[in-house]
């Protein structure tokens, strides 16, 4: 496919946004941020076409019409040396003869976690693929593209500068650009686009899933339109109104209401959705482009005592109307009975859905730590939603395409970056060591070991990248180049002994410290268990470097270990890896895990997941169920008792200074339910696929879940004291 450009843009060298994190960055050349561009061409369809698909990419992104029709949007955010590119089965839109093919382009130009843009490139390709009837040959049409800049969109940054806020001036906006009877003759022609490093390959995700919904808005005694959407969502907020030209609306979204029982549109996650819609004479459309992540709208027309005397003579003091409220949700398509916990205690099949619903909401084009702040897919967010992801859709498509995009970012550092892709450099030293927790995940899932063997040289390569931090022992000591994150925020790391850099200013105190260690050596065991599934002798020995783990930080007297070599603090950060990757000598393993299940969690929601696998895997089961339902301030109970649909990015909304209310990196029951509890274990080694030993605790009396694993319908069910295992 040939690349097509602004004329503006053909001229202009791409700037490489790849760099360590504290490195210096290139200055962006472009000639703007936050474009919009339309884009038109035709294509005439005969009878003997079949099967016509459109192969189609932008960058940054585009929304594809046909003769008026939506019909998708994409790409997945990517690599330039990996961009993706769409196949559309498009027959169903096309009619015979003349057909307006209509791309809505968008290039954001910041430098965020969300796309890969600030680079300068503004770009389009697509071409028609098709076979003609009795004939096998493959026909293949590229298109030449007319455009015009569209300013319609205006607004600041919000949330971490991932995205633009919207106000739309309906006066700008041509209403029919994308049918085939609209006059673009003089729009201007694109150009080829001179960059060749660009390297397609099929996006091997499915498109998203856009549904519609419209919304009956509530108006209120203040003039106000107002609607609650019934829980949180991804998407987007289309409107109709009326009204004198010039007029305005301003549109509220957000997470919550405040105490007035108005829209909290400036949220507590750091996100303002707040913009003005102007409208033109008659009816106007409001058509936003970007997501948020919101449940609750809000609508107010402007106060006419606001509004000039010679406006008001101009008849701008007439009252918009409001005629339609359309909701667009957005996501990765998943079943919703794909995965369904059907019976169990109604708090745990409460904590079940909200965890389902982050899962849902916050897997778009990949695993978003959350859908309003960063937008970003997070490595250590990507462990936890990934595993949950994959039960609630029976699918490893999106778990794969993240486990490459990582694999890609060893070309900037093999020690990983800690998002990818994107164009904002992060590094975490915490999420590199569990890269390969994604790999063996993989396998768990498929059995494919010729997977494992491809990305087996980036496990392979993370650990010689930490070997340069080793001391005299083998243990890790000032790992200054990436951040040593322990939990997050840092009032949920239960007191870690440790002077850990901030993100603003990184100070490190010297000392070797526990929780990069056990991961370290969690690395290297999990490169070891690699290795024997691949038939390779192990490449590193992991024993010795677990004494010296021991030696270091390991107090015999209280059977716990201490967050550091200097210190006498026991934080349950230094005792939960250390369990899950199996480090904890034999004497002290009853202790380390009543230390973890004692009273609530007292750790962030990421490192609950090891806090109830390391439980399940020793075998205190109830001890792990009780956690789970634990009724204290740190426990999702309580996040819905704050009134939580998805769940959150903290134990509760307070816990954090700027706590999105969706994000599914706290979605841990969802795996520990389905393998630790009901007990259903991929195996790749065992006959089956996996190995079926359930410890439900004794009082739940009624359990009844269903889910799909490897394309066959399982369920799990206990009445009374037995819980058996059918396949569907």
């Amino acid at each position: 496919m040939k690349w097509f450009t602004l004329q503006e843009y053909s001229k202009i060298k791409p700037v490489n946004v790849y760099k360590k994190e504290k490195d210096p960055a290139e200055i962006y050349p472009g000639p703007g941020k936050n474009i919009h561009v339309l884009a038109r061409t035709s294509f005439t369809y005969r009878k003997d076409m079949k099967s016509c698909t459109l192969r189609i990419s932008a960058d940054d992104y585009y929304k594809l019409y046909i003769n008026g029709r939506f019909v998708t949007q994409g790409p997945a955010p990517a690599y330039t040396e990996h961009y993706y590119y769409n196949e559309v089965p498009v027959s169903l839109f096309l009619k015979e003869g003349e057909n307006c093919i209509a791309v809505h382009l968008y290039y954001q130009g910041a430098v965020n976690r969300v796309w890969n843009s600030g680079d300068g490139r503004l770009a389009l390709a697509a071409e028609m693929v098709w076979k003609e009837t009795d004939s096998e040959e493959e026909q293949i049409q590229e298109f030449s593209w007319r455009c015009r800049r569209c300013l319609a969109y205006s607004g600041e940054l919000t949330g971490y500068d991932t995205q633009f806020l919207e106000n739309f001036d309906s006066r700008l906006w041509e209403e029919e650009w994308n049918v085939p009877s609209f006059d673009d003759s003089c729009w201007e022609k694109m150009v080829p686009a001179g960059w060749a490093d660009y390297a397609l390959q099929k996006q091997p995700t499915e498109n998203l899933c856009i549904k519609e919904r419209c919304i009956q808005p509530e108006k209120r005694a203040d003039g106000s339109w107002f609607a609650d959407l019934g829980g949180e969502i991804t998407g987007s907020l289309f409107l109709k109104a009326t009204g004198a030209a010039g007029s305005r609306l301003f549109i509220h979204c957000g997470e919550e209401l405040d105490e007035q029982e108005n829209v909290r549109y400036d949220m507590r996650c750091g996100c303002r959705y707040e913009e003005i819609w102007i409208l033109k004479d008659g009816v106007s459309s409001y058509v936003p482009y970007d997501y948020k992540g919101f449940r609750y709208v809000q609508i107010f027309p402007e106060n006419v005592d606001n509004i000039s005397d010679s406006d008001k003579a101009r008849g701008k003091m007439q009252t918009p109307q409001l005629l339609e409220m359309t909701v667009q949700e957005r996501h990765y398509p998943m079943n919703e009975n794909t995965c369904v916990l059907k019976e169990a205690d109604e708090e745990l099949k409460r904590i079940f859905t909200i965890c389902k619903n982050a899962v849902k909401y916050g897997t778009q084009e990949g695993y978003l730590d959350c859908p309003t702040r960063e937008k970003g897919q997070y490595l250590g967010d990507a462990v936890v939603t990934a595993h949950s992801q994959a039960w609630l859709t029976g699918k490893t498509d999106m778990l794969r395409k993240c486990i490459d995009q990582f694999a890609q970012s060893a070309k900037i550092c093999p020690g990983l970056m800690a998002v990818a892709p994107g164009s904002q450099m992060q590094e975490i030293a915490d999420f590199s060591l569990l890269w390969s927790q994604l790999l063996l995940l993989d396998y768990r899932f498929t059995g494919d070991v010729e997977f494992m063997r491809r990305y087996y040289p980036v496990a392979y390569d993370i650990i010689r990248y930490f070997e340069k931090y080793q001391r005299y022992d083998g243990l890790l000591d000032r790992v200054w180049e990436k951040w040593n994150l322990v939990d997050w925020p840092e009032n949920l790391r239960d007191g870690y002994d440790m002077v850990l850099d901030d993100i603003e200013d990184p100070v490190m105190a010297p000392e070797c410290h526990n929780v990069i260690n056990a991961l370290y050596i969690g690395a290297i065991k999990t490169l070891s268990e690699i290795e024997n599934i691949l038939g390779l002798e192990n490449s590193r020995e992991w024993e010795p470097l677990r004494d010296a783990y021991v030696r270091a930080f390991y107090d015999p007297e209280k059977k716990l270990f201490r967050d550091s070599e200097k210190s006498e603090h026991s934080a349950l950060h230094a005792n939960v890896y250390a369990l899950y990757f199996d480090i904890v000598p034999p004497e002290a393993v009853e202790t380390v895990a009543n230390f973890l299940a004692s009273e609530d969690f007292r750790c962030g929601v990421h490192c609950s997941y090891f806090v109830l696998r390391a439980l399940a895997q020793k075998e205190y089961y109830d001890k792990a169920a009780a956690l789970l339902l634990n009724k204290g301030e740190h426990g999702w109970i309580n996040m819905l008792r704050e009134g939580a649909t998805c769940c959150f990015e903290a134990w509760g909304k307070d816990q954090k200074w700027n706590t999105s209310l969706c994000h599914p990196w706290a979605s841990a029951p969802i795996p520990f339910l389905i393998e630790n509890l009901a007990g259903f274990h991929p195996t790749p080694d065992a006959e089956s696929g996996y190995l079926f030993e359930p410890h439900l605790p004794d009082d739940w009396k009624n359990f009844l879940l269903e889910f799909t694993f490897q394309g066959e319908r399982y369920q799990i069910k206990k009445q009374g004291g037995a819980t058996r295992l059918k396949r569907l």
